[in-house]
């Protein structure tokens, strides 16, 4: 695991991490550089392949940088009712122009019990 923050996380949470042996780089003043943050992971990691599991927010930061050219979704039919329940791609209103994504299903496959595997490729990421 690497956590990727910006420049203005305080350095108490950067201890913190170092103190549980997490890796972090910086990637932008106070918003997050997704370009910056994969010319980091590449030339210090070696890593040209990642899972994105940043929340909403963060996961519609790469996919809107054209960073996403991928999606797994493994369902399972299960709820509780909560509510806030989190979302794959959140967009912040303001924040940055947007444009819908579309995905073409590549995979589909049952698992074990009712659970279901899906693949998509983005289809009109920049």
């Amino acid at each position: 695991m690497i956590e990727i923050l910006t420049e203005t996380t305080p350095d108490a949470y950067k201890a913190y991490l170092k103190e549980k042996g997490v890796s972090y780089i910086t990637a932008g003043k106070e918003e997050l550089d997704c370009q910056a943050a994969m010319e980091k992971l590449y030339s210090l990691f070696h890593i040209r392949k990642l899972l994105l599991c940043g929340g909403g927010i963060a996961d519609w930061s790469f996919l809107e940088a054209g960073m996403i050219d991928e999606l797994s979704l493994l369902l399972a039919p299960v709820t509780d009712g909560s509510r806030g329940t989190a979302n794959l791609f959140t967009h912040i209103s303001g924040l940055t122009e947007s444009a819908p994504v579309e995905f073409t299903l590549q995979k589909a496959e049952p698992i074990a019990g009712s659970r279901l595997y899906l693949n998509y490729l983005a289809r009109n990421v920049r």
